[in-house]
């Protein structure tokens, strides 16, 4: 009778986790149809489905491929947005029916009040995802993520050997990282996990070898993105990267790469990167991909000051201490914005604007079924509370 009564209250999780599965995707379903509409006819969207808040420039690493530090605020003395004014652009988002908001730097913990900000969100039924490096996660903070209830924290790991890592981020960064993976496993079991992977020319021989890794570190995703010269390191100086950038020398061994870690993951169960996108990269930096962007329409970014973009890659011109966001979305201002992101030429493969532009397409809503009910249960499920 117990092993009867353990299999019907499976049967009835696994229902209850379908159902689930599909009124999130029914309720997202009318968002994005408003969003493919609005971007067709250069129209302000009525929601904003994803917001993306970079909440520092901050950042107690100093990374070589990074170009955050090297941001400046709109004048010499802005403070950074503070709590309350953070709780505004959550409310603000809520007007909005923002369904995913995510949070990133500069270092996020490195503000003392990120496990209010991220409760506030939650309380408000906003899925959350945190960015981080991973080696401020003490167990500490690892029981106060898992309670704010926060959705998926994403560790950046850049190979799984200790001496390629630490040469892109620094000494003793290796070790801190991993630490923080296990103590996230160990204290908020409930909270999804991912990696991130920045692919440069020291580290893109180790990409398929980074699967089995991440694997055995019980993360649920593992993300790769090619290394970029704009976006939030618009501000950094080209010579500032050494050799990290790839040269034409490199591509055809970049291809080959490549061409492993997708057949790598193909056969394993992380959720990764889409196919569509990993095909793309090792040609982005010879023939950079042209896709129709849903930047401005399905996501904005707001900066640590509150000045708000439809990306990173551009200057905003309003601030939500001008405005509130949900105004600031249906001003002329913006209209401006999305107006210069139908013309844009800039050099851009990222894991934001780009891969959720690709996904928005028709024919990939349509493919790529499968691997958005499986983006549904990392970003949307669980919840460390």
């Amino acid at each position: 009778m117990q092993n009867g009564t353990q299999v019907v209250l499976l049967q009835n999780t696994q229902a209850d986790g379908s159902l689930w599965h599909l009124r999130l995707m029914a309720q997202n379903a009318l968002k994005v149809a408003n969003v493919l509409v609005n971007r067709r006819l250069h129209r302000p969207p009525r929601y904003c489905p994803i917001l993306l808040a970079f909440v520092t420039n901050r950042c107690n690493l100093r990374c070589k491929m990074c170009g955050v530090c090297e941001l400046t605020s709109p004048t010499e003395h802005t403070p950074e947005l503070t709590t309350e004014e953070w709780k505004g652009v959550v409310r603000s988002a809520v007007k909005l029916r923002t369904t995913l908001m995510l949070m990133s730097g500069g270092e996020p913990l490195l503000r003392p009040d990120l496990f209010e900000i991220i409760r506030y969100a939650r309380d408000q039924g906003i899925a959350f995802h945190l960015c981080t490096n991973g080696t401020l996660i003490d167990k500490e903070k690892a029981l106060n993520l898992a309670e704010t209830g926060v959705n998926t924290v994403s560790v950046s790991i850049e190979s799984p050997v200790k001496e390629i890592h630490e040469r892109l981020r620094g000494p003793g960064t290796f070790e801190c990282a991993i630490q923080g993976v296990q103590l996230l496993r160990e204290h908020a079991p409930n909270v999804n996990i991912g990696i991130n992977y920045l692919i440069t020319s020291a580290n893109f021989r180790n990409m398929a070898a980074m699967i089995p890794f991440a694997e055995s570190l019980g993360a649920d995703q593992l993300k790769y993105a090619p290394i970029h010269t704009n976006l939030l390191h618009k501000r950094k100086r080209i010579g500032d990267y050494g050799d990290l950038l790839f040269g034409e020398e490199d591509l055809d061994e970049l291809d080959h790469e490549m061409s492993l870690l997708m057949k790598a993951a193909a056969q394993n169960r992380l959720l990764t990167t889409s196919p569509m996108f990993l095909s793309k990269i090792s040609s982005f930096y010879s023939r950079p991909p042209k896709f129709r962007c849903y930047a401005g329409y399905a996501a904005c970014a707001v900066d640590p000051f509150g000045v708000v973009a439809p990306c990173v890659d551009m200057d905003g011109a309003l601030s939500v201490r001008q405005l509130p966001l949900e105004a600031i979305w249906r001003s002329p201002e913006f209209q401006v914005q999305r107006r210069e992101v139908h013309r844009c030429n800039s050099s851009c493969w990222d894991t934001t604007n780009a891969e959720l532009s690709i996904r928005l397409r028709v024919r990939s809503l349509i493919l790529d079924l499968a691997l958005t009910w499986k983006d549904i249960g990392f970003y949307y499920g669980k919840g460390g509370s």
